[in-house]
């Protein structure tokens, strides 16, 4: 067996019909870590402390519209750390818990009947999550997560697929009526 250190390697690719040379693999080495945004929304009392979030993969929508692109990297919270209130657009997203306390995990839905475009803390839907647990994020959504442990990383892992320009065109047209 031969093995690569490397993260390019040879895939099919439907959209061009013909063999490609490509990122597969998305070393955690070779990835920067960018510090995460501090909301000024944030109330009295509630701590500071936000994570870091990393890419791994931007894979773009193809020409013809037929596969939606995505992005996926992974985002680390220390102990009492958030990250703050965000809507997906017409993307969605998916999150992996990859290790944290039992339980510790937040992660909490704004109510979608009184949401318009903003997190409630008071009518947010809201589930404590642990290791090896998954959410989603579907297009129009805001969410919210927080890592309550006092002691232990929440690490995740998240993939955005894209909506595809059509949508976004049909999106657009919309908000011109």
């Amino acid at each position: 067996k031969t093995f690569s250190d490397g993260e390019q390697g040879a895939v099919w690719s439907e959209t061009s019909e013909e063999t490609t040379e490509t990122k597969i693999v998305s070393r955690l080495s070779n990835r920067n870590f960018s510090q995460l945004p501090l909301s000024k929304s944030r109330k009295k009392g509630e701590s500071k402390k936000v994570g870091q979030a990393s890419q791994a993969f931007h894979v773009q929508t193809d020409d013809d519209d037929l596969f939606p692109g995505y992005i996926a990297g992974n985002v680390v919270l220390p102990p009492k750390a958030i990250k703050d209130a965000e809507g997906v657009g017409l993307c969605s997203q998916v999150f992996n818990v990859g290790d944290c306390q039992p339980n510790s995990l937040e992660f909490a839905l704004a109510d979608p009947s009184s949401q318009d475009g903003e997190f409630d803390e008071k009518t947010a839907q809201r589930f404590l999550l642990s290791k090896g647990d998954m959410f989603q994020i579907p297009p129009g959504n805001v969410y919210r997560i927080e890592n309550h442990s006092k002691t232990e990383d929440a690490k995740l892992f998240w993939t955005i697929i894209k909506c595809t320009s059509r949508a976004e065109q049909e999106d657009s047209e919309s908000d011109g009526e």
